[in-house]
């Protein structure tokens, strides 16, 4: 198994926060209708399959559009 040097971990761990924020920023105006639809059919604005990322975002959406946060 190869040794991940820091900076390639650092990097990658970029690239995941940077692809989270771009998700969270389209789902950010999307109304409370439009992502339990998303929820309930586990599918994006596009009807694709949300990836992880996207559960995710939409999950935070949620706890946003409602003020509820998990503990």
């Amino acid at each position: 198994m190869k040794a991940t040097s820091v900076a390639a971990q650092w990097a990658a761990l970029d690239i995941h926060f940077q692809q989270h924020a771009k998700i969270v920023e389209r789902f950010r105006h999307v109304g409370r209708r439009a992502a339990r639809r998303m929820w309930n059919s586990q599918t994006n604005e596009d009807g694709e399959p949300l990836s992880e990322l996207e559960r995710n975002a939409l999950i935070e959406g949620h706890c946003q559009l409602s003020s509820t946060w998990p503990r």
